[in-house]
């Protein structure tokens, strides 16, 4: 799985994209309308234009014929005027015009060059190493018929002088938004290019349908000089219509191209963002179970430690308390031989040896603590205070007994040898037996 910085910046990636395609979407809707009005309301005069000139040559069979109306008998070299885009992200506007093109220059077998509009077909062009006359791009956003002129001039040109003997175009038809059509239409002559017909019908768009019937015309002041003036003018017509026709394709498809790229943008995030979520709930989880074995680890190592340190205590207080009946309490004991003999010797000799067991809520771990504490003796223990008696018991580590406020008193009965008051003071506590109390208390 990639880090989650990786997928991050991804998702931030494709974002950025989708925003930019779906700025170009409505770029693309607004122009294509535009577009696609001027293709539309020139294509009804476009197509009349063609019919007409199809009937004058019609007409003039026996006269002399303008030499844009003249098909030559045999045709060697052939001029494509391809038209194509400046830009690309117009999906596949561009690659399906150039695939009808080279497809129709290997069906043909003839010497074709190509004069290009648009950088996309001359770029192709070139890489193809076909022999490209003229490039025109950056051409206006609505062109006008002006425009097109030196493209039309350097077309007439050739075909009058003989440098080729058929000029075609190349473009891309409007449908409408969802179908664009790559075609080839005959240009030069103004006439059905049956060559092209019988070997390439497939790509070469139909010529518009003529009037059937003989056609009369009336030409003043003569034909020569009628032909001469709206030969070349349809014949700038004819390219005009074409290049309307492949601005508006090209805004289309780009505008579809746009639209789908947005949606593939939305689900590409959709994806990348449960792809991050899982990324980062496996991290999570991954910094959980490492916690959890720290924690572990570190409790085995405290309980460890805290059971070193217990018998680090119960080894000390065993050395400590062991001289302490011989040096310390022997004083206390010649103190107290004046007094009467006790009614229990055998709780004197307890005495005699400082046992604190004997203190109610005081075991012999508890016991061990306070002797490594320095209250080794029942004075000692009279003598200190409550504060003292807690700071030993929490330094060993045990709970506080609910006898501990009344130990002070009980020492100091002990101290003074009082066991009959020390055992009626337990009794009011509660105890039942010395030895239970003080092995149930830790």
């Amino acid at each position: 799985m990639p880090p989650l910085r990786e997928v991050r910046n991804r998702i931030k990636s494709v974002k950025n994209i989708s925003q930019i395609t779906r700025a170009l979407e409505a770029v693309s809707a607004s122009r294509v309308r535009r577009a696609q009005a001027r293709a539309l309301a020139s294509r009804a005069f476009s197509e009349k234009a063609w019919e007409i000139l199809l009937n004058v040559q019609n007409a003039s069979k026996g006269a002399v014929a303008h030499p844009l109306l003249m098909e030559r008998s045999e045709v060697k070299n052939i001029l494509v005027v391809l038209i194509t885009s400046d830009r690309g992200l117009a999906g596949a506007y561009n690659t399906n015009i150039l695939r009808v093109v080279d497809r129709f220059a290997e069906r043909m077998n003839r010497s074709t060059s190509f004069v290009t509009i648009g950088r996309k077909g001359r770029d192709t062009m070139l890489r193809g190493g076909r022999k490209v006359v003229a490039e025109f791009s950056d051409l206006p956003a609505e062109p006008k018929i002006t425009d097109i002129s030196p493209i039309a001039r350097l077309a007439i040109d050739a075909f009058m002088s003989g440098e080729v003997d058929e000029v075609l175009i190349a473009y891309t038809d409007f449908i409408n938004m969802l179908t664009q059509r790559p075609v080839v239409a005959g240009w030069l002559p103004l006439s059905t290019h049956e060559e092209a017909q019988r070997v390439a019908g497939d790509y070469i768009k139909p010529t518009p349908h003529v009037t059937e019937g003989a056609v009369n015309y009336e030409y003043e002041p003569d034909a020569t000089a009628v032909l001469n003036e709206i030969v070349p003018r349809f014949t700038e017509l004819q390219l005009y219509q074409a290049l309307l026709e492949s601005q508006a394709s090209e805004h289309a498809a780009r505008m579809a191209a746009m639209r789908n790229a947005t949606d593939n943008a939305t689900q590409l995030v959709a994806d990348l963002t449960l792809e991050y979520n899982k990324a980062r709930q496996a991290a999570i989880t991954s910094e959980i179970l490492d916690i959890v074995g720290g924690a572990s680890a570190l409790q085995a190592s405290l309980d460890s430690a805290a059971e070193t340190l217990y018998q680090a205590m119960e080894a000390k207080a065993a050395a400590v308390s062991m001289p302490v009946p011989v040096a310390a309490v022997a004083p206390a004991v010649a103190t107290v031989a004046v007094a009467p003999a006790p009614a229990k010797p055998a709780k004197k000799a307890k005495a005699a040896g400082d046992d604190l067991t004997m203190i109610e809520g005081i075991g012999p771990k508890m016991s061990a603590a306070l002797v490594a504490a320095g209250l080794d003796t029942f004075a000692k223990v009279a003598a200190s205070d409550e504060t003292t008696l807690r700071a030993a018991i929490e330094a060993a580590g045990m709970r506080l007994s609910p006898q501990l406020p009344t130990w002070l008193h009980q020492a100091q009965l002990a101290a003074n040898g009082q066991w009959e008051e020390l055992e009626q003071f337990q009794d009011n506590l509660g105890r039942r037996t010395s030895s239970e109390g003080s092995e149930g208390d830790l």
